[in-house]
């Protein structure tokens, strides 16, 4: 593949990175065959060495999403992050993709529970509260009727409430600390399979 060839490829795959800094790219790998020109080389030997387009942009595709991840934190930007980084071969597709996609399903299951915990809190205490006005309605969650029925439901309400809301806040931490070894472990593998490709 003579130089042409090449810096086109790469250019039509890298074609969803932000317009400077695929041109950056560009001009690096221009660079390398300025630099392999002078020192006697062939094009196809420069482009050879250099290695196949389509595996050096999905690595800088893996490196771009993990940057773009730490500067704007979201679950959507790790994701993408993993998902880049998983289309770097079987290891890291088993070895990034099913955690990650695990870890979410974990985190999201929690978070609906936690959800479901404080609105369910608050419907039994509202119903305990609204069941003399609303007589027609059996909005009684406890066992007990009378002044005992309605106070475990409002304590029952207010607790549960309170408890989902304890899991949404202990979760918002959890998910930051996962976050943060999410990021690390996707550059630890980066790093590994650079090291690989490098030796």
């Amino acid at each position: 593949m003579n130089k042409d060839e090449y810096i086109k490829k790469l250019n039509k795959l890298l074609k969803k990175l932000p317009k400077e800094e695929r041109e950056d790219i560009i001009s690096d790998y221009e660079e390398h065959f300025l630099i392999g020109l002078e020192k006697g080389r062939t094009e196809e030997e420069i482009s050879g060495a250099l290695g196949n387009p389509k595996n050096i942009a999905k690595q800088i595709k893996a490196e771009y999403m993990l940057r773009k991840a730490e500067n704007k934190q979201s679950a959507g930007s790790v994701f993408e992050a993993a998902l880049a980084t998983a289309g770097l071969g079987i290891f890291n597709l088993i070895f990034v993709a099913v955690p990650a996609m695990l870890l979410i399903a974990i985190l999201l299951t929690l978070f609906v529970l936690g959800g479901a915990m404080v609105f369910g809190g608050i419907f039994i205490t509202l119903g305990t509260v609204l069941k003399p006005i609303l007589p027609p309605y059996n909005l009684n969650v406890t066992a007990y009727d009378g002044l005992l029925g309605t106070l475990i439901g409002i304590l029952y309400g207010i607790g549960l409430t309170i408890f989902g809301l304890a899991l949404l806040a202990g979760l918002v931490y959890v998910t930051k600390w996962f976050y943060g070894l999410a990021i690390r472990y996707l550059k630890w593998n980066l790093r590994i399979i650079e090291g690989k490709k490098g030796s």
